[in-house]
């Protein structure tokens, strides 16, 4: 599956006017690289881009890992150690490489770097995969 962007999506949607619009591209490696410039509206504290977004930019890099064997994901949890402050209107680079992958679920981690290659935050992730019509089937239901 390539690096799609999905219309509504928090992390992708190009037509999310809320979300991160961040776009995506799978690596010669088995990695996926992922590329976001935070906007005012992503902002915390003045001008210093909440944790929010950065936390669900590292999410959607890391879990999209599961586009190469052709499957959808659901972040499981995560830990994600924040190295220093962004404002907004920097473009951001983050990078994923997967762990441990099983039939249901993967393990992934991966950082974002700044523009001249600081590290801004790391983490790892552990997600569940499925493919379009569990998808479809659980967004239906009230798993929470």
């Amino acid at each position: 599956m390539e690096q799609i962007p999905f219309d509504g999506c928090f992390g992708c949607g190009p037509d999310n006017k809320y979300g991160l619009r961040a776009t995506f591209r799978n690596m010669s490696d088995g990695g996926v690289e992922g590329f976001f410039i935070p906007q005012q509206h992503h902002c915390g504290y003045s001008d210093v881009v909440h944790v929010g977004p950065i936390t669900g930019f590292l999410s959607e890099v890391l879990g999209r890992l599961a586009f190469h064997d052709d499957q959808y994901y659901l972040t499981q949890s995560m830990s994600i150690t924040f190295k220093c402050s962004v404002s907004p209107g920097v473009r951001l680079h983050a990078m994923a490489r997967l762990k441990k992958h099983s039939k249901s679920h993967f393990t992934a981690e991966g950082s974002i770097y700044g523009p001249e290659g600081e590290v801004i935050a790391t983490g790892e992730g552990r997600f569940v995969t499925m493919q379009k019509a569990e998808v479809k089937k659980m967004a239906g239901k009230k798993n929470c």
